[in-house]
């Protein structure tokens, strides 16, 4: 086996293992915490449980049917690779969901709903998050949000939040109001937990350095710190003078090095530091290329 096919079969097991982990975190959080205090749901699991209520089959295969739907969609949308990890979750969600059904849950971890509804979505956000930062999918309702992201560039935890709330809409007619702070509380923490572990140790800031050493600002950043850097021509709104700003995006847990770097260059350089919520190119979604600076050759 060569390093090639060492490293792709590598990957399918790191993608193997959250599906795994993910769905089963997902199935698990659905049949120990909603499904006993008839919390409604988004997703494809909150359409089938809210036909579960005008056809008589269990949760575990209505979820079935719906998730065959949307991996269709999947493999048409987005391509084989991709569904080939919906494919997974199409028949291994139902599986567990099936085997977690057959649990006397009840209230065998919590008896306060708030703090069912609080711990469920976390783990169920959390079980989303992982399969979704291993490039893969959940199947159902998650598929339509990550074809957004694909093409429109809207974070899944977003466009997830609007469908769930239109899908938990339709349960009222079946639940009624009275449920509907609890189905929120879910739907919003939900979301978040989706966001938090998909970017998680992931997070990207951008960092502008303005300082008249600004080459060797540069040369400190790519060279001690690995980041691309941009060089931004300006001029000073005082006195006029001709400089550069020095432009770099980084993974957060590299931010203290690089501010350290750029200290030691020049003590008194101006930084200004933003979170960044998305970023796409070499080094990020592309595989970088490293060269040798120009004014090293």
């Amino acid at each position: 086996m060569d390093l090639n096919d060492h490293s792709r079969a590598l990957r399918w097991a790191k993608l193997l293992f959250f599906l795994v982990l993910g769905n089963t975190m997902l199935a698990f959080g659905v049949c120990a915490f909603v499904v006993p205090n008839r919390f409604m749901l988004g997703g494809s699991t909150g359409i089938a449980l809210a036909l579960q209520n005008v056809v008589p089959l269990r949760l575990s295969v209505l979820s079935a049917m719906l998730n065959a739907g949307f991996f269709l969609l999947g493999l048409v949308m987005i391509g084989r690779e991709f569904a080939a990890t919906a494919l997974f979750s199409t028949v291994f969600f139902p599986l567990v969901l099936g085997v977690f059904e057959q649990v006397p849950w009840g209230t065998l971890f919590v008896q306060d709903r708030t703090i069912a509804a609080l711990f469920g979505s976390v783990v169920m956000g959390a079980g989303i998050g992982l399969v979704i930062r291993a490039g893969g999918s959940t199947g159902g309702m998650d598929i339509p949000p990550i074809i957004l992201q694909k093409y429109r560039g809207i974070p899944v935890g977003n466009s997830m939040f609007a469908f769930d709330a239109a899908i938990i809409a339709a349960q009222m007619c079946f639940q009624g109001v009275s449920e509907l702070v609890y189905s929120l509380t879910i739907l919003f923490v939900v979301s978040v937990a989706v966001n938090r572990t998909v970017i998680w140790g992931g997070g990207k800031v951008q960092m502008i350095v303005i300082s008249p050493k600004f080459r060797e600002i540069a040369d400190s950043l790519t060279a001690e710190c690995d980041s691309g850097v941009t060089l931004l021509h300006g001029e000073g709104g005082w006195q006029g003078e001709q400089t550069c700003a020095v432009l770099s995006v980084m993974y957060a847990k590299k931010y203290p090095r690089a501010r350290a770097a750029v200290l030691r260059v020049d003590p008194e350089a101006f930084i200004i530091t933003s979170n960044v919520t998305g970023v796409a190119g070499k080094g990020y979604t592309l595989d970088r290329q490293r060269r040798v600076p120009r004014r090293a050759l």
